[in-house]
């Protein structure tokens, strides 16, 4: 797989379709934006329909952010002030929408990507110094992180030695044990001397980077920012790019200065998206070449897929992995949450959007509680928590309690999930059923488990396919006191408790692991 990797278009529809085309050429297979649409050019609505439809997979940028109202503007100096409030009149409806339903950080195929860095990425930091790159690699375990924002590409890597380094842009193959925090430049306001927009390409099966200058119609893209009327100092391409001196490049972090607490940070955003959840996009063929019967069929075709139910991915699980805590390391926002808006702390995929809903409630003591609710067992639900950090050896337990309601049928289950050092993930680590269908009412599902040697990462997932109501109330996965006088295994089936298993789909250990009240 080719990943295009393009960071900070910055409304420059020239720079932009210069960068496409040569996405096109260099056999590509898809593209990731790592933020920035808009600000300091002229062509957001088209840069915006062009995005919309030719790019894969789209995070959040600070300036995308304060455009629509999920980041204080008061961050921004005077004239990106003026320019977002310009860019903000000249944008559609579904346009603002599209921007506000961007994530913050994107889960790639052994990559990640934000747009600034990776320890706070709802901040939008700046990491363009080694030091400043240390509590992205910190904050999580992959090997690659690709950013933008500062408009400079720039490769920093973190060797054996556990200090990073600087390398300059250049084409590399990825080593074994290393770890890479990778900027990708700017497409549409690069800001290193090279007035070409800059991107790079990822090869997943090279294990290779290679990196893109593309030259545009940069006096075209001049005539349409003084067309305007703006006041648009400071601009890179205002005056002459040859005439900007080290000084101006080194002055340019000053249109923005990130939050300094966390009330300032991007609220009401998506936090995590996975690339795999994104259908790939197909390369349009011009109508000009489809016959008239192919094109009554398409027609056809699109009438019967608007009546075909709909997948929906809701995202708003942690970027960064929880820490380790013998409290609870899970909780549900305490206020209500209505089908189809995001739970804080937890990704929801739905198979069914238009039949199937996931929400917040609170009981009569103000306590929150999720509900699930199936029209049909014909499509699958799945919860997931965020990841949280776990060391070898430690102790664990998982305590919840479940009700199912009376219409309940099919079949749910309840399980953790391990990521190994390697990266490899462990679906069914711990395995635990909602009872059958026949045993209703309220049941409780607790369970003690141990770390194994190469674990880091676990996480509280909720598979099933069933229709009817189903409550989770009050889970708990926690760091248990170790016991000395137990040996260091998974403890076998006890009523009322569930059974650590190895995870294989027939496993005769796994019985059904609750007690109904």
């Amino acid at each position: 797989m080719r990943y295009a990797i393009v960071s900070d278009l910055h409304a420059n529809i020239q720079a932009w379709k210069a960068v496409y085309e040569d996405i096109q050429n260099n056999n590509a297979d898809r593209i990731i934006c790592l933020g920035d649409l808009v600000g300091y050019g002229p062509n957001p609505a088209q840069l915006l329909k062009e995005v919309r439809n030719k790019v894969d997979a789209v995070i959040l940028g600070n300036h995308d952010a304060a455009l629509c109202g999920k980041l204080d503007i008061s961050l921004f100096n005077d004239d990106a002030r003026l320019l977002l409030e310009w860019t903000r009149k000249q944008l559609s409806t579904e346009d603002l929408a599209f921007i506000s339903s961007l994530p913050l950080t994107l889960i790639g195929d052994g990559f990640l990507c934000a747009h600034g860095e990776f320890a706070e990425p709802g901040s939008f930091n700046y990491a363009s110094e080694s030091e400043e790159v240390l509590p992205s690699w910190k904050a999580t375990t992959a090997d690659l992180l690709f950013v933008g924002h500062t408009h400079e590409p720039a490769i920093m890597v973190l060797g054996n030695s556990g200090i990073p380094r600087i390398v300059e842009p250049q084409d590399f193959k990825i080593d074994t044990g290393k770890r890479y925090f990778v900027n990708a430049g700017s497409v549409g306001q690069p800001r290193d001397k090279d007035p070409r927009a800059c991107y790079c390409i990822y090869d997943t099966e090279t294990r290779s980077i290679y990196w893109r200058r593309v030259a545009f119609d940069v006096e075209s893209y001049r005539k349409g920012l003084k067309a305007t009327g703006l006041k648009l100092d400071p601009s890179y391409y205002l005056p002459d790019p040859s005439t900007a001196t080290e000084q101006t490049a080194t002055n340019w972090h000053v249109t923005f200065s990130p939050p300094k607490s966390p009330a300032q940070a991007a609220h009401d955003v998506v936090a995590v998206q996975d690339l795999k959840t994104i259908p790939r996009r197909k390369n349009g063929i011009p109508l000009s070449m489809i016959s008239l019967a192919v094109f009554v069929m398409l027609v056809a075709g699109i009438a019967i897929w608007r009546t075909i139910p709909h997948k929906a991915d809701i995202n708003a699980a942690s970027a960064t992995p929880l820490a380790a805590s013998e409290h609870s390391s899970l909780s549900f926002p305490a206020k209500i949450v209505k089908p189809g808006e995001p739970i804080a702390g937890w990704d929801v995929h739905l198979e069914d959007k238009i039949n199937q809903q996931v929400g917040i409630n609170l009981d009569p003591f103000k306590q929150p509680f999720l509900y699930f609710n199936a029209k049909n067992d014909h499509k699958g639900i799945l919860l997931s928590s965020s990841w949280i950090s776990v060391k070898p050896g430690e102790n664990w337990s998982f305590d919840a309690s479940f009700q199912k309601k009376k219409d309940f049928s099919g079949e749910a289950s309840l399980f953790i999930m391990l990521q190994q050092s390697g990266g490899n993930i462990v679906s069914n680590f711990v395995a635990l059923k909602i009872p059958p269908p026949e045993v209703s009412g309220l049941s409780k599902a607790q369970v003690e488990f141990t770390i194994p040697e190469n674990g880091t990462l676990i996480r509280l997932a909720l598979r099933g396919n069933f229709a009817g109501k189903l409550l989770l109330l009050s889970p708990k996965l926690f760091v248990s006191k170790r016991d000395a006088s137990q040996p260091d295994h998974f403890p076998t089936n006890t009523q009322g408790a569930g059974t650590a298993h190895s995870g294989q789909p027939n496993d005769p250990n796994d019985k059904w692991s609750m007690k109904a009240k």
